[in-house]
């Protein structure tokens, strides 16, 4: 196995030029127990982990057993030609569309950071959602992601499309000398409200298969020649004109004590204000949304589109 080691975490940095601006650049994940509806809450610094890593600390911390966590299918970092390649696509092929908010309020933090709403499949159900992605031939991702474009994109924006970024665990290939520092990349998905999720599929697995996260890797590592001045200059540029509709996550499957399932939800700002967030434990779906105030200020309404949303899903796997 080939790998790239680190002792510094350059993807965090970005993080932190982030909470420098005033922005919130805390994660919130909470483990939900079932049996008393009770979550047990836990926030922290993007810049010192990713939700992998704060995985890996709350196992720590609870003694819970951990027996794997979701690592990169991949097993070798790209080659210099694969690399030529990655850059010239993400440089000069890669655009990100920008959406249109029908509100476009200044806010720069939400008053409540950890205002999560959140829903629970019954294994039945998470079986179907599971069984139908198969049928299909469509990634669970790609399922949830079209079902999720075309309701909140219906909803919230005038243009009706954008890009989501799809984090990309890279571990074992990357190798921090802490372990629970970001490792994470990600994919820039260009999504359209009019899409099937066969074209969703397609475009992840097409990213995928190209290595793109790669490159949204190394870009991120600009820092090692730049420095973190520079690394401040040019996350400011960007956030001036940089409007995506969001992170799309899915953390994979997790061990956890009977009846306790993961749920939580990325810090989302200004930039990317929707944050969705899906999670596998005991054998049910965890679906989390967070919608920023700049683009929604009446936090209220995100527990009805959520539930629209999981009523359309139960729908179309019934």
């Amino acid at each position: 196995m080939s790998t790239i080691k680190s002792d510094i975490d350059w993807m965090g940095l970005w993080y932190n030029i982030i909470k420098e601006r005033g922005e919130n650049d805390k994660p919130s994940f909470g483990c939900y127990n079932l049996d008393s509806g009770q979550v047990d809450w836990m926030s922290f610094s993007h810049s010192e982990m990713d939700g992998v890593g704060a995985m890996i600390d709350y196992y720590e911390k609870k003694n819970y057993k951990l027996t794997k966590f979701p690592d990169l299918k991949e097993k070798n970092k790209p080659t210099f030609l694969e690399t030529i390649g990655i850059f010239y696509r993400l440089l000069f092929q890669t655009k990100k569309i920008k959406t249109i908010w029908i509100e476009n309020n200044d806010i720069l933090n939400p008053p409540d950071p950890l205002k999560i709403s959140f829903h629970i499949f019954s294994i039945d159900q998470t079986k179907k959602i599971l069984d139908h992605c198969k049928s299909n031939k469509i990634s669970s991702t790609a399922f949830l992601m079209n079902e999720t474009t075309h309701l909140l994109l219906s909803t919230l924006s005038i243009n009706g499309e954008g890009t989501w970024t799809v984090p990309v665990n890279l571990r074992p290939v990357v190798k921090n000398s802490n372990i629970k520092a970001n490792h994470s990349s990600g994919l820039l998905i260009n999504v359209k409200k009019s899409d099937g999720p066969n074209e969703t599929h397609k475009e992840i697995s097409q990213q995928l298969k190209k290595k793109q996260h790669w490159g949204v890797w190394w870009i991120h590592q600009v820092g090692r020649i730049i420095g973190y001045q520079g690394m401040r200059i040019m996350s400011n540029k960007v956030a001036r004109s940089n409007f995506i509709i969001g992170s799309f996550s899915n953390l994979g499957t997790w061990d956890l004590p009977p009846n306790h399932i993961w749920v939580g939800s990325p810090p989302g700002s200004k930039n990317f204000p929707i944050s969705v967030m899906l999670m596998v434990a005991n054998n049910r779906l965890s679906v989390s949304l967070k919608i920023h105030p700049a683009v929604m200020k009446n936090q209220g309404d995100t527990p009805a589109l959520l539930e629209k949303l999981i009523q359309h899903i139960i729908h179309k796997v019934d």
